[in-house]
């Protein structure tokens, strides 16, 4: 009996060192495995050959290290020693360099303050002055690569600083009617300042003779321009209706001649000024002629802020 098992048993070694094995009594091929070579430290040229190599697949997996340097495998997966099929895929895990350090929040800093922050997180910021309509001169508007992004130690960020709204070109509107001329001005973002009038000298009444400045200078937004033009018969001046409700403004308005156009702007809810003009695009007291447009900024107080009253816990007093 024990002569039988031992036969068994070399038996069923033979057949593993030779490839098969019996199995109800059939014959089948056992699968042929490899031991996974250590590559971590290699290139991944040099890593990928030796897998290859084997008769195993690569993949390759790149992940960002501080410590090791570009295009060298640090990791895999499975791990050296373990045994495979052949035609089994290999994963090496490859650095493609330093993650870099993470760019600080500086959105609405000065640009001074942040530049600092950005030095002292390891950056090397440079200030660009960028137009902005809405942002406040000086203030920061963001920065190039985004707050929150990487970028490799002493790597150069571009600081995006508002340097206001971007100049307005004053448009020419020298021979034009004043109906035309006046609301180009707007257009164009700059203001209408003082109007005077010269003799006709046979030209029709009511149009432009010249700007100051003149047309094409680069200004300021909403920098008023001075505005020459023809006589007018007869020459009316502008009332003046800050401080009117809207509705009494735009009547008085109305009934001169000009056409009315309303713009809004929000006041703080307790703001006396809620609902009356604050500003007209013509100054009280320039001359004009029938039909031209007129602006008033009308303010609209904010709704008030809510608040919640929480009831206080009643105590009793026992004697």
């Amino acid at each position: 009996m024990i002569g039988l098992v031992a036969v068994g048993v070399l038996f069923l070694l033979s057949s593993l060192a030779i490839g098969t094995s019996l199995r109800d009594g059939e014959r089948t091929t056992t699968v042929q495995r490899v031991a996974v070579p250590r590559v971590d430290g290699s290139t991944l040229d040099d890593a990928s050959r030796a897998i290859g190599d084997l008769g195993l697949l690569v993949a390759v997996e790149y992940q960002p290290n501080e410590g090791v340097p570009e295009g060298v495998v640090f990791a895999q997966r499975p791990v050296a020693g373990s045994k495979l099929e052949i035609g089994t895929e290999v994963t090496l895990v490859v650095s493609d360099g330093p993650a870099g350090l993470k760019v600080p929040e500086v959105e609405g800093l000065q640009g001074g303050e942040a530049a600092k922050q950005l030095q002292a997180n390891g950056f090397a910021p440079v200030i660009v002055p960028t137009h902005d309509e809405v942002v406040r001169p000086g203030e920061v508007l963001r920065t190039e690569p985004a707050a929150g992004t990487r970028a490799p130690p002493g790597a150069t960020i571009d600081v995006l600083v508002s340097a206001g709204p971007a100049p307005h070109v004053v448009p020419d509107i020298t021979g034009q009617e004043v109906a035309q001329g006046f609301p180009a001005l707007g257009r164009a973002g700059v203001g209408l300042g003082a109007v005077s009038t010269v003799a006709a000298d046979g030209r029709p009444p009511g149009v432009v003779v010249s700007t100051d400045p003149p047309g094409g200078t680069s200004v300021p937004r909403d920098q008023p321009v001075a505005v020459v033009v023809t006589e007018s018969t007869p020459v009316t001046s502008v009332p003046s209706v800050t401080g009117l409700l809207q509705a009494t403004a735009t009547k008085a308005l109305a009934s001169s001649g000009l056409v009315v156009s309303i713009r809004t702007q929000s006041v703080p809810f307790d703001d006396s000024r809620g609902g009356r003009v604050i500003a007209q695009s013509i100054p009280a007291g320039t001359p004009y002629v029938s039909g031209v447009p007129i602006q008033l900024t009308v303010a609209v107080a904010a709704a008030p802020p809510t608040t919640t009253t929480v009831p206080q816990d009643s105590t009793t007093t026992v004697p």
